[in-house]
């Protein structure tokens, strides 16, 4: 069974190198930065960590990426010949070195650019929950962007690792609110179910009508004010009869349209539980 290859971006001149040649380099390595005096106010490791990087200077990103490609470039030549016996058992150690230099050096990397994945991510996240959650996800793709970028094109790590991200963050937002569209949808249904049934005979009408009466003043109980405001607007259950968009309820509340999404779901699930003993008032009519 042959091995695989160690990827790696090549660069001619690595054929000349030595590693002596990236022992240290010849400039500075992180830029200089003036304390910036930001707040302690997130506790979590993570941020703390974010807050301690260092940005690289052009030629120390630069010295990095070609350090950590050299390496597994070397390793990859190595392992291209590795044999039996002694011999090859020596190799190996000196593959797994090259290998664990180059990791190290990939995370330095992927370091320095932790407060770009924070700052690309706060803007995605309407609560702490989401933050936490695409920021796993774009510490994954910034590793990622790390194996793949090629310094010798020019420019800066930074513009790749942000479409890299961004684009990660907006096909997850996507699957996302696809899914929360579904469960507010199937939501719809239950609290409608009492008002849109074809069953429902002329009988029954009345004791439909309420039911949805009494679905209505439970809203005092258990829902509070803005919850109450926006059920009723997305519903159509207010004055004006016709239902509101999300966008709409949130400008007029001043809050987004994804947080109304939120509070919505939220108000439903808490109705759907009133709802449930109403169930029985459809049942006695159907054929």
């Amino acid at each position: 069974m042959g091995r695989s290859e160690i990827a790696y971006i090549p660069n001619e001149d690595f054929d000349t190198a030595s590693e002596q040649d990236f022992a240290e380099i010849d400039g500075q390595l992180y830029a200089d930065e003036e304390e910036s005096g930001r707040s302690r106010r997130d506790a979590e490791a993570f941020l703390m960590a974010v807050e301690a990087s260092r940005l690289l200077t052009v030629e120390g990103e630069r010295f990095l990426f070609k350090r950590l490609n050299f390496l597994r470039f070397r390793a990859n030549a190595l392992q291209a010949s590795l044999g039996r016996g002694r011999a090859a058992r020596r190799s190996q150690q000196e593959i797994d070195r090259l290998l664990c230099e180059a990791n190290q050096t990939r995370d330095q990397i992927a370091c320095a650019n932790l407060r770009l994945a924070a700052s690309i991510v706060r803007k995605y996240s309407n609560s702490q929950d989401d933050f936490d959650e695409f920021l796993a996800e774009a510490n994954a793709i910034l590793l990622n962007a790390v194996d793949k970028f090629d310094y010798s094109r020019g420019y800066r790590f930074s513009t790749y690792a942000t479409h890299a991200i961004q684009r990660h963050i907006y096909r997850l937002l996507q699957k996302t609110r696809k899914v929360r569209d579904r469960q507010t949808a199937d939501g719809n249904d239950q609290i409608l179910q009492i008002e849109a049934s074809p069953y429902v005979g002329e009988a029954a009408c009345e004791d439909a009508a309420k039911a949805m009466k009494k679905l209505i003043a439970s809203f005092d109980r258990v829902l509070d004010d803005r919850e109450q405001e926006i059920v009723r607007r997305r519903f159509g259950l207010n004055a004006s009869g016709k239902g509101a968009s999300m966008r709409a309820i949130g400008d007029d509340l001043g809050i987004s349209k994804e947080r109304v999404r939120q509070l919505l779901n939220s108000s439903i699930e808490k109705l759907a539980k009133i709802a449930e003993p109403l169930e029985s008032i459809l049942q006695q009519d159907r054929p």
